[in-house]
């Protein structure tokens, strides 16, 4: 159990970290990552976005590892429900 020192320093701590983070996870993806983000969203392979947006596959699977990693998800799925619950995809 902590005293109330300590919870008040963890919690202060914990408030300092939150502070230089961006409130919207948005803010961190640039406009390709959220163009990118809402094709994901509609199920369509990294071949098929590739081609929609005349880049390579590689570009598109660099552009959606950055993207989760900024948004703290695992994988497409966990991606497009971010997707849909942050109103970037439908």
């Amino acid at each position: 159990m902590f005293g109330p020192g300590l919870a008040a320093l963890v919690l202060g701590e914990h408030r300092r970290i939150d502070a230089g983070r961006p409130s919207d996870d948005r803010a961190r993806l640039t406009a390709r990552e959220i163009e990118i983000l809402r094709v994901v969203a509609t199920g369509m392979t990294a071949r098929k976005i590739a081609h929609q947006l005349v880049v390579s596959v590689r570009t598109v699977q660099n552009h959606v590892q950055n993207t989760l990693r900024k948004l703290h998800v695992h994988n497409r799925v966990e991606l497009t429900r971010w997707a849909v619950q942050h109103g970037v995809a439908d």
